[in-house]
Formats: C-alpha cells, sequence, structure tokens
C-alpha cells in the first residue's frame, strides 16, 4: 500500500458492520431503517443493546460509549458506521490515545462531528475514513439512486475510485490547467476550527483540504477562516481546498453572504481554491469522499477530483 496513505480492505456479502453512536442520540425509527437499508445491501448490521441511552447531549454517558466504542473497533468486522453527528466525538479522542491500534486498518464512516475522528484516524493511526453518510441518513429502498449505489460499490470494491467533476474554480490559482496530487483531509468547518490547540490539532499541510457546514452565516464561516488562516493552518502550505455544501446560513433578510465570504478568503490565499463538491449537510445529498487515500485534483476549466478507495 501507498506508504503515504493506506486503503480499505473491500466488504463481503453477509459481513458485519457495527454500528457505533459517538455522538448525540437518534430515534429507534431512524436507527432501524438505517439497519434495514444494510441489510437491502447485503451487510449484517450490529450494536450493544443499550446503545442509545441519552446522556444531556450525547447518545450515552461517556463510560458506556467508550466501552461500546471499543468494542466494534477490536471487533472482527471492517466498518464502524457512525449512527449520527450533533455533538461528542472528540470526548473520546483522550482514550483513543491509550490504545494500541488494530492491526488491520478498520473503515470509519460519518460526517459532521465524526470530523474529530477522522482527524485522529487519520493522523495518528494514518487510516483511512469516509466522509459520508451516516445511519441516521440512510433509509430502505435509497439504494436505487447514483450517489447510494455510489457508497455501495465502494463499500464492496467494485469501484475502486470516485470521480468529481465539475468543480467550480474560486481563485486565480485554481483556472490554472495543472495536476495536483495528494491526500484529501478536513470535514466539518466548524469542529476543524475546535481542534485548534487540542493534541489533535487538524495537520493539513502538504494535502488537499474539504470544508462544510451548515447553520454558519456568512460573518462566523469568514471567522473560522480568519482563525484558521492567523493560527498558520491553513496560510501556505496547503495544497489545494475545495468547498462543499454551505446551507442554512441565511442572513435575517434572507441574503447568503456565505458564497461571498468564501470567494473573499479564496482570493487572499495562494494555493487553488475550488467550490462544488456535493458533500456536506444539504437536503439529501451527501456523496462519499475518501479521506487518506491517494488524490489527484485536475485544475483548470474542467476542474475535477478524483479519489482512491482502495488498492487491495
Amino acid at each position: 500500500m501507498n506508504n503515504l496513505a493506506r486503503s480499505w480492505e473491500p466488504l463481503l456479502l453477509n459481513e458485519p458492520v457495527d454500528i457505533i453512536a459517538p455522538a448525540s442520540a437518534s430515534t429507534d425509527e431512524v436507527l432501524n431503517q438505517g439497519m434495514e437499508w444494510l441489510r437491502e445491501i447485503g451487510l449484517v448490521p450490529r450494536m450493544p443493546e443499550k446503545m442509545i441511552n441519552t446522556d444531556l447531549f450525547f447518545a450515552a454517558p461517556l463510560k458506556e460509549q467508550w466501552e461500546f466504542f471499543k468494542d466494534a473497533l477490536y471487533s472482527d468486522s471492517k466498518v464502524m458506521w457512525c449512527l449520527r453527528g450533533g455533538y461528542g466525538s472528540m470526548r473520546l479522542l483522550p482514550l483513543l490515545e491509550t490504545l494500541t491500534p488494530p492491526k488491520k486498518p478498520k473503515l470509519l464512516i460519518g460526517f459532521s462531528d465524526i470530523t474529530s475522528l477522522h482527524l485522529f484516524f487519520n493522523q495518528k493511526w494514518n487510516w483511512p475514513t469516509l466522509h459520508g453518510r451516516t445511519i441516521s441518513q440512510l433509509k430502505p429502498g435509497q439504494n436505487q439512486d447514483e450517489e447510494h449505489q455510489l457508497l455501495v460499490d465502494l463499500l464492496f470494491g467494485i469501484r475502486k475510485e470516485i470521480e468529481f467533476n465539475d468543480l467550480i474554480p474560486i481563485n486565480d490559482q485554481a483556472k490554472k490547467s495543472r495536476l495536483i496530487e495528494g491526500t484529501m483531509t478536513g470535514g466539518n468547518l466548524r469542529l476543524l476550527q475546535s481542534s485548534i490547540g487540542t493534541p489533535w490539532q487538524m495537520s493539513p499541510k502538504g494535502k488537499i483540504l474539504f470544508i462544510e457546514d451548515i447553520y454558519e452565516r456568512g460573518y462566523s464561516v469568514d471567522r473560522m477562516l480568519e482563525q484558521l488562516l492567523l493560527a498558520k493552518i491553513i496560510d501556505q502550505d496547503l495544497k489545494a481546498l475545495v468547498i462543499g455544501d454551505f446551507n442554512e446560513g441565511l442572513e435575517k433578510n434572507g441574503e447568503d453572504l456565505v458564497p461571498i465570504a468564501l470567494e473573499r478568503f479564496a482570493k487572499k490565499v495562494p494555493y487553488p481554491v475550488l467550490k462544488g463538491l456535493p458533500c456536506g449537510h444539504r437536503q439529501g445529498v451527501n456523496y462519499p469522499l475518501p479521506f487518506n487515500t491517494p488524490a489527484t485534483l485536475h485544475l483548470g476549466e474542467s476542474a475535477k477530483l478524483v479519489c482512491q478507495t482502495n488498492n487491495w
């Protein structure tokens, strides 16, 4: 395997998938729908009996969450699939530091608050992860559309890469035709900001950074990017920045200032910035995006991103 990026082992029919709840809780109905979707595609969902035992903001008290998480991490499955985001995953990071990594990388799937875990597995253990739908976003019958079928094909190794076409350059550096090779990192912008000053601080130097968010107004997006810039985390050593969905961030008068904030930021950094990646919190759309696997960004008028998923 590539020394700079790992890959995950494709799934087989009737293999188990461990459902974990490292952040907020969800309803039984939502959980059952997600589990039924997994059964539809030929996988066997499993989870602890008392995985959801709500503790204020979280799916369960930390001690219980940790035991469930640890059991899934060392189990015989190839995948840990997060129930939902919300809030709470960062509480597990100090505990993860105490563990010896399993011999084989295990694929983590989730997004939003799960960004904290993506950062840990990508940076500390050099594991691949998949930024994508949580169990709470899966329903029976969905595997007929392109996005869900693509997710299935990636998991089972039917496809070994995913291609995102028609990305939009928003600064001069992104308009120049050239090829950038690297690995993807990133996730939810608010969570990336929250990593500053911790032992798990985002380290995107030499990588292609992806960002997305929801419910953040223009000034808030500008402030988060400015802090990451001033902290010299995204100042000059990124290979590129690719922007996903930013939605539900309208001003009180209905105006959307987020695109303007993003474009203003793009014009003052020395690396290519593009938008249009269909990943994040947009209603009904959240394409899978591999992290810490080989990726190629084609710049110019017909910009596209190609991410490999495995090389088994």
